[in-house]
């Protein structure tokens, strides 16, 4: 009966009529052109079609007021009696039927926009304005691609002639506004290609393999603006996407991935025609190879494994280099322990020598502060000299 701002003075099912006429106006000028300052920016090649189009609804639309205007004081008086307790303020709301009559029409203006003037500022705005209508008729058409793909095409083998009525919808409105963007003439040419196909291929009512694939391959092209572009420039072909969306590619795609790991023949080489690939050894493997390495004597530093192997020196010959390894290593303590006083001597004079524990379990001298005498390499040894610590007394503290 009422809403924000306004009220109902009779059935608003007398006004359906009014309602489609005008949804059905802008399906019309949408399926040409594309919403523009207000308006609908159409093809002027189009423009005498579109008027007759126009000329019909409007002759339909006059139709349905004169029925409306003749029936009007009877539909408030039918409203008032289905709502007798809001009948005031019905009566009070209600207009007289000569206002309208006059408030209800169906009109419209063709009109061309061109600057006003040459001068570049005002060209270039509206040169941006028509760019972005470029772009949003890119934009519709791929949601359109995208919206037939999901409904007709996704899931399927097999697709109804029927589809071919929104392919030959998007195909005359991209062919008017093809001069707004490059990319729009090659699109027109591969709608074409497909709508030709519909009348090659059909088998009764619907549109099987192989062609079915092609029209999933055109809408796919069509549901990406990137692909689109690459359609137009010649990166993207319509045989190249047919052939990737058939299942037989797509089962050989997947039977060429399974067999890139290629088997390796007893010779330890790839298969004829196949490149052989990393696989790693198991333990039986890496024996065998082992195993091979070892009969056929590859060298190992100098000498074959199977010599290297055989030379086993005897256990006397292992305690002998243990004992010579262990008095290298006394010598070069010893050496170490001796070119110390001497670096201490040399730079260091003002130093106290190190005093020798008599003990291993003498506790070390306590400093305040520990001074390190300056070294050299040693010599004899060619080392470094050990830091010397001074002499202190023992109530003096000494801190970490």
């Amino acid at each position: 009966m009422a809403q924000l701002g306004s009220k109902k003075i009779c059935d608003p099912a007398k006004l359906k009529g009014f309602n489609r006429l005008k949804t059905e106006t802008r399906r019309l000028l949408l399926s040409y052109g594309m919403p523009f300052m207000n308006g609908f920016a159409v093809p002027a090649s189009k423009a005498d079609d579109i008027c007759d189009k126009l000329n019909n609804i409007s002759a339909e639309f006059d139709a349905l007021k004169q029925n409306f205007i003749i029936g009007y004081n009877a539909a408030v008086e039918e409203w008032i009696l289905e709502n007798p307790e809001y009948e005031t303020a019905i009566r009070a709301g209600a207009l007289p039927r000569s206002t309208v009559e006059r408030r209800i029409g169906f009109e419209y203006q063709v009109f061309m926009i061109q600057p006003i003037s040459d001068d570049d500022a005002t060209a270039k705005s509206l040169s941006r304005k028509v760019e972005s209508l470029g772009r949003d008729l890119l934009d519709e058409v791929t949601e359109e691609a995208t919206k037939f793909f999901s409904k007709n095409l996704s899931g399927r083998e097999e697709c109804g002639v029927t589809t071919r009525i929104t392919l030959k919808n998007i195909r005359d409105k991209v062919d008017g506004l093809s001069f707004l963007n490059g990319a729009f003439i090659p699109l027109v040419n591969l709608l074409d290609e497909t709508l030709r196909g519909y009348e090659q291929h059909a088998q009764g009512r619907v549109v099987k393999a192989p062609f079915f694939y092609q029209v999933v391959a055109a809408v796919l092209i069509m549901s990406d603006r990137k692909r689109i572009e690459e359609y137009a420039n010649g990166a993207v072909t319509l045989a190249g996407m047919t052939e990737s969306v058939t299942p037989e590619h797509r089962a050989k795609g997947a039977e060429d991935a399974s067999a890139q790991e290629s088997t390796i023949q007893p010779d330890g080489k790839a298969a004829e025609g196949e490149s052989l690939s990393y696989q790693p050894l198991t333990p039986e493997e890496r024996g065998e190879v082992v195993g091979n390495e070892k009969a056929e004597g590859i060298s190992t530093q100098g000498k074959t494994v199977e010599a290297a192997n055989s030379e086993e020196p005897p256990i006397e010959d292992l305690d002998a280099d243990m004992d010579r390894f262990f008095q290298q290593f006394s010598g070069d303590v010893e050496a170490k322990a001796s070119a110390v006083p001497e670096a201490v001597e040399t730079k260091a004079p003002q130093q106290a020598e190190v005093e020798e524990t008599a003990a291993p379990e003498a506790e070390p001298d306590v400093v305040n502060e520990p001074e390190y005498a300056e070294s050299e390499p040693a010599s004899a040894g060619g080392e470094e000299a050990h830091p010397v610590m001074p002499d202190t007394s023992d109530d003096e503290d000494f801190y970490f």
